[in-house]
């Protein structure tokens, strides 16, 4: 019933529940290309520097601890913004995580388990109700005192595609120096959307003394949608 520590026979305790998990997401996004995008790289990864980030409201849940999402809501409820980019590696496109903020603590642990690049940030997102007409919507974000990162979307029209899966399935580094572990992880999501929209974008990376994010170079369109990630499957890759 368990993933991670704290330890207990029942496995009610650990900071995170054994999946599969679920992640219900109401999003806004850039797509995007990028300078200084050669630093963040692992390895012989390759990128020209396109690039998709966005900010989420995400509800998650896993099959084998469900009471969560009605006894402590706040344990699976988090928001989330991260920065993807288009690399190859080994003759393959993958969608390569860099950075990774969110403002849970299950959230957090979950996702260094497979090598997501978490770190805990404060994040705001624009939340929307039928009863409003809301035109825009924003994410803020900050860490250590300082601003990472603004994005401001204001959809237009409906659209069938997302940029971020055309990237490819998704890789990650798993890096723990202390133990010896550096390894590429590759993650298959598997993603059902109820909407996507498609419009202008703005976006704004500061980062700051212990957040080295790149460079917004062009901004490609702007996006909202609502969808529901599985992962598919997860390996290591050689």
């Amino acid at each position: 019933m368990a993933w991670t520590t704290p330890y207990s026979k029942s496995g009610r305790s650990a900071l995170v529940p054994s999946g599969p998990w679920s992640y219900g997401m109401d999003a806004i996004a850039v797509h995007a290309s990028f300078e200084g995008v050669e630093d963040l790289l692992p390895g012989d990864m390759k990128s020209d520097g396109e690039g998709y980030v966005y900010f989420a409201d995400i509800v998650s849940q896993s099959p084998n601890f469900p009471e969560l999402n009605f006894e402590a809501p706040g344990l699976v409820q988090y928001r989330e913004f991260a920065i993807f980019l288009k690399v190859e590696y080994n003759g393959r496109n993958y969608a390569y995580c860099p950075f990774m903020y969110v403002d849970n603590d299950v959230s957090l642990l979950r996702g260094f388990v497979a090598g997501f690049p978490k770190k805990i940030a404060v994040i705001d997102i624009t939340r929307d109700h039928p009863l409003l007409k809301q035109r825009k919507f924003g994410g803020v974000a900050m860490r250590g005192g300082y601003n990472l990162a603004k994005l401001v979307v204001e959809p237009e029209e409906k659209v069938d595609a997302n940029p971020l899966d055309s990237f490819g399935s998704w890789m990650l580094y798993r890096f723990a120096e202390p133990m010896g572990v550096r390894d590429f992880v590759e993650i298959v999501p598997e993603v059902t959307y109820s909407k996507i929209e498609r419009g202008s974008g703005e976006l704004e990376l500061y980062g700051g003394i212990n957040d080295e994010l790149p460079r917004v170079k062009e901004i490609l369109g702007g996006y909202r949608f609502s969808a529901l990630l599985k992962i598919r499957e997860i390996k290591k890759l050689q």
